[in-house]
Protein backbone atom coordinates (compact mmCIF):
# COMPACT_ATOMS: atom_id res chain seq x y z
CA UNK A 1 0.00 0.00 0.00
CA UNK A 2 1.16 3.54 -0.98
CA UNK A 3 1.80 5.02 2.49
CA UNK A 4 1.19 8.52 3.50
CA UNK A 5 4.41 10.05 2.90
CA UNK A 6 4.82 8.77 -0.65
CA UNK A 7 1.32 10.43 -1.82
CA UNK A 8 2.67 14.07 0.41
CA UNK A 9 5.68 13.94 -2.14
CA UNK A 10 3.70 13.00 -5.09
CA UNK A 11 2.02 16.79 -3.98
CA UNK A 12 5.24 18.27 -3.35
CA UNK A 13 6.44 17.42 -6.66
CA UNK A 14 3.07 18.37 -8.50
CA UNK A 15 3.27 21.66 -7.03
CA UNK A 16 6.44 22.46 -8.49
CA UNK A 17 5.75 20.77 -11.74
CA UNK A 18 2.08 21.06 -12.83
CA UNK A 19 0.56 22.90 -10.54
CA UNK A 20 -0.48 27.15 -12.41
CA UNK A 21 -0.58 25.31 -15.91
CA UNK A 22 -3.29 24.47 -18.04
CA UNK A 23 -3.37 21.10 -19.64
CA UNK A 24 -5.31 18.68 -22.53
CA UNK A 25 -6.28 16.23 -20.48
CA UNK A 26 -7.27 12.29 -21.75
CA UNK A 27 -8.09 8.82 -20.14
CA UNK A 28 -6.48 6.47 -21.77
CA UNK A 29 -8.01 3.41 -20.52
CA UNK A 30 -11.19 5.11 -20.95
CA UNK A 31 -11.69 4.63 -16.79
CA UNK A 32 -11.97 8.89 -16.32
CA UNK A 33 -13.17 9.85 -19.29
CA UNK A 34 -16.12 12.28 -17.73
CA UNK A 35 -13.61 13.28 -15.58
CA UNK A 36 -10.91 13.58 -18.01
CA UNK A 37 -13.15 15.99 -20.22
CA UNK A 38 -14.17 18.18 -17.42
CA UNK A 39 -10.65 18.72 -15.79
CA UNK A 40 -9.69 19.55 -19.92
CA UNK A 41 -8.00 22.56 -20.48
CA UNK A 42 -8.88 23.61 -17.06
CA UNK A 43 -6.00 25.35 -14.63
CA UNK A 44 -4.28 22.93 -12.27
CA UNK A 45 -5.00 25.28 -9.13
CA UNK A 46 -3.64 23.00 -6.73
CA UNK A 47 -3.16 19.96 -4.79
CA UNK A 48 -2.89 18.52 -1.16
CA UNK A 49 -2.67 14.93 0.33
CA UNK A 50 -4.76 13.96 3.52
CA UNK A 51 -2.89 10.45 4.54
CA UNK A 52 -3.28 7.89 2.08
CA UNK A 53 -5.72 10.50 -0.33
CA UNK A 54 -4.52 12.87 -2.46
CA UNK A 55 -6.86 15.76 -3.88
CA UNK A 56 -5.89 17.88 -6.69
CA UNK A 57 -8.30 20.70 -7.78
CA UNK A 58 -8.60 21.91 -11.23
CA UNK A 59 -10.14 25.77 -12.29
CA UNK A 60 -12.12 27.71 -10.01
CA UNK A 61 -15.32 29.31 -8.51
CA UNK A 62 -18.49 27.37 -10.23
CA UNK A 63 -16.39 25.79 -12.82
CA UNK A 64 -13.91 24.10 -10.04
CA UNK A 65 -13.21 20.14 -10.10
CA UNK A 66 -11.76 18.27 -7.07
CA UNK A 67 -10.22 15.21 -8.28
CA UNK A 68 -9.60 12.54 -5.67
CA UNK A 69 -7.11 9.99 -5.66
CA UNK A 70 -6.13 6.57 -3.50
CA UNK A 71 -3.27 5.06 -5.04
CA UNK A 72 -3.80 1.55 -3.69
CA UNK A 73 -1.55 -0.88 -3.38
CA UNK A 74 0.60 0.15 -6.44
CA UNK A 75 -0.52 3.58 -8.08
CA UNK A 76 1.78 6.60 -9.51
CA UNK A 77 1.36 9.47 -10.62
CA UNK A 78 4.60 10.11 -12.63
CA UNK A 79 5.73 13.28 -14.77
CA UNK A 80 8.10 12.88 -17.63
CA UNK A 81 9.26 15.48 -20.20
CA UNK A 82 7.41 15.34 -23.14
CA UNK A 83 9.88 13.48 -25.01
CA UNK A 84 10.26 10.85 -23.11
CA UNK A 85 6.49 9.97 -22.69
CA UNK A 86 6.79 6.19 -22.44
CA UNK A 87 3.00 4.64 -23.53
CA UNK A 88 0.27 4.74 -21.86
CA UNK A 89 -0.98 1.55 -20.10
CA UNK A 90 -3.98 -0.71 -19.38
CA UNK A 91 -3.92 1.31 -15.77
CA UNK A 92 -3.76 4.69 -16.85
CA UNK A 93 -6.70 6.62 -15.99
CA UNK A 94 -5.70 9.64 -16.40
CA UNK A 95 -2.45 11.68 -18.72
CA UNK A 96 -1.86 15.45 -18.75
CA UNK A 97 0.04 17.10 -21.73
CA UNK A 98 1.19 20.73 -22.10
CA UNK A 99 4.08 22.95 -20.98
CA UNK A 100 6.53 20.39 -22.47
CA UNK A 101 5.89 17.64 -19.70
CA UNK A 102 3.62 14.63 -19.58
CA UNK A 103 1.65 13.07 -16.75
CA UNK A 104 0.66 9.50 -16.52
CA UNK A 105 -2.31 8.82 -13.17
CA UNK A 106 -2.51 5.02 -12.49
CA UNK A 107 -4.74 4.57 -9.06
CA UNK A 108 -6.92 2.37 -7.74
CA UNK A 109 -9.20 4.96 -7.29
CA UNK A 110 -9.77 8.55 -9.26
CA UNK A 111 -13.05 9.80 -9.08
CA UNK A 112 -14.14 13.55 -9.61
CA UNK A 113 -16.73 15.60 -7.66
CA UNK A 114 -17.12 19.14 -6.14
CA UNK A 115 -15.20 20.62 -2.80
CA UNK A 116 -18.70 20.55 -1.01
CA UNK A 117 -19.74 17.32 -2.21
CA UNK A 118 -16.53 14.73 -2.79
CA UNK A 119 -13.71 16.62 -1.08
CA UNK A 120 -15.86 17.49 2.26
CA UNK A 121 -17.19 13.87 2.53
CA UNK A 122 -13.88 12.25 2.20
CA UNK A 123 -11.92 14.89 4.46
CA UNK A 124 -14.68 14.42 6.79
CA UNK A 125 -14.07 10.30 7.24
CA UNK A 126 -10.45 11.16 7.47
CA UNK A 127 -8.27 11.38 11.07
CA UNK A 128 -5.28 13.24 11.84
CA UNK A 129 -2.75 13.91 8.87
CA UNK A 130 0.48 14.00 10.83
CA UNK A 131 2.40 15.66 8.22
CA UNK A 132 -0.08 18.36 8.33
CA UNK A 133 0.16 21.80 9.73
CA UNK A 134 -3.64 21.04 10.99
CA UNK A 135 -3.08 17.78 12.81
CA UNK A 136 -4.89 18.31 15.89
CA UNK A 137 -3.37 15.79 18.54
CA UNK A 138 -5.37 16.41 21.28
CA UNK A 139 -8.66 15.35 19.08
CA UNK A 140 -7.13 12.68 17.61
CA UNK A 141 -6.44 11.67 21.24
CA UNK A 142 -9.49 11.61 22.84
CA UNK A 143 -10.64 9.38 19.95
CA UNK A 144 -7.37 7.26 21.20
CA UNK A 145 -8.73 7.48 24.93
CA UNK A 146 -12.21 6.50 24.03
CA UNK A 147 -11.46 3.37 22.18
CA UNK A 148 -11.32 -0.34 23.27
CA UNK A 149 -9.52 -1.03 20.39
CA UNK A 150 -5.90 -1.90 20.38
CA UNK A 151 -3.67 0.85 19.54
CA UNK A 152 -2.08 -1.27 16.66
CA UNK A 153 -5.82 -1.31 15.21
CA UNK A 154 -6.11 2.50 16.11
CA UNK A 155 -2.95 3.64 13.93
CA UNK A 156 -4.09 1.85 10.93
CA UNK A 157 -7.55 2.93 11.31
CA UNK A 158 -7.93 5.98 8.47
CA UNK A 159 -10.59 8.02 11.09
CA UNK A 160 -7.78 8.27 13.77
CA UNK A 161 -4.55 8.34 12.03
CA UNK A 162 -4.06 9.71 8.63
CA UNK A 163 -1.69 8.20 6.67
CA UNK A 164 0.37 5.19 8.68
CA UNK A 165 0.35 1.53 7.13
CA UNK A 166 1.43 -1.71 8.62
CA UNK A 167 5.47 -0.76 8.15
CA UNK A 168 4.76 2.36 10.40
CA UNK A 169 2.33 1.23 12.48
CA UNK A 170 5.38 -1.67 13.66
CA UNK A 171 8.32 1.02 13.74
CA UNK A 172 5.74 4.05 15.51
CA UNK A 173 4.94 1.35 18.32
CA UNK A 174 8.22 -0.42 18.26
CA UNK A 175 9.92 3.25 18.83
CA UNK A 176 7.20 4.14 21.51
CA UNK A 177 7.86 0.85 23.63
CA UNK A 178 3.85 0.03 23.22
CA UNK A 179 2.79 -3.24 22.36
CA UNK A 180 0.25 -3.66 19.48
CA UNK A 181 -2.35 -5.41 21.13
CA UNK A 182 -2.64 -2.66 24.02
CA UNK A 183 -6.24 -1.43 24.39
CA UNK A 184 -6.42 2.81 23.28
CA UNK A 185 -7.77 3.56 26.59
CA UNK A 186 -5.39 1.88 28.45
CA UNK A 187 -2.52 4.20 27.24
CA UNK A 188 -1.08 7.05 30.03
CA UNK A 189 -0.76 10.23 28.39
CA UNK A 190 3.23 9.65 28.68
CA UNK A 191 2.77 6.40 26.32
CA UNK A 192 0.32 8.40 24.21
CA UNK A 193 2.71 11.12 23.67
CA UNK A 194 5.92 9.34 22.60
CA UNK A 195 3.93 7.45 19.64
CA UNK A 196 2.53 10.83 18.20
CA UNK A 197 5.89 12.53 17.85
CA UNK A 198 8.01 9.48 16.75
CA UNK A 199 4.72 8.81 13.94
CA UNK A 200 5.67 12.52 13.04
CA UNK A 201 9.06 12.45 12.86
CA UNK A 202 9.24 9.07 10.97
CA UNK A 203 6.87 10.47 8.44
CA UNK A 204 8.80 14.08 7.88
CA UNK A 205 12.10 11.63 7.28
CA UNK A 206 10.88 9.48 5.01
CA UNK A 207 8.98 12.01 2.69
CA UNK A 208 12.38 13.55 2.94
CA UNK A 209 14.37 10.58 1.98
CA UNK A 210 11.52 8.55 0.08
CA UNK A 211 12.88 5.36 2.18
CA UNK A 212 11.08 2.84 4.70
CA UNK A 213 11.40 2.71 8.00
CA UNK A 214 14.19 0.28 9.75
CA UNK A 215 14.15 -1.64 13.04
CA UNK A 216 17.18 -0.67 15.19
CA UNK A 217 19.61 -3.69 15.74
Amino acid sequence: MVEGHSVHRVATRHRSKLVGKTFRASSPNARFAEGAALIDGKEFAGIEAVGKNLFAWFGDGADEVCVHVHFGMAGNWAVFDAADEPEATATTRLRLAGHGVVSHLSAMTVAHGTRDGLYAEKRRKLGEDPLRDDADPERLWRKVAASKKSIGALVMDQSCFTGPGNIYRAEILFKAGVHPDRPGNSLSRDERDPASSDGTALSRGARREERRPRRPR
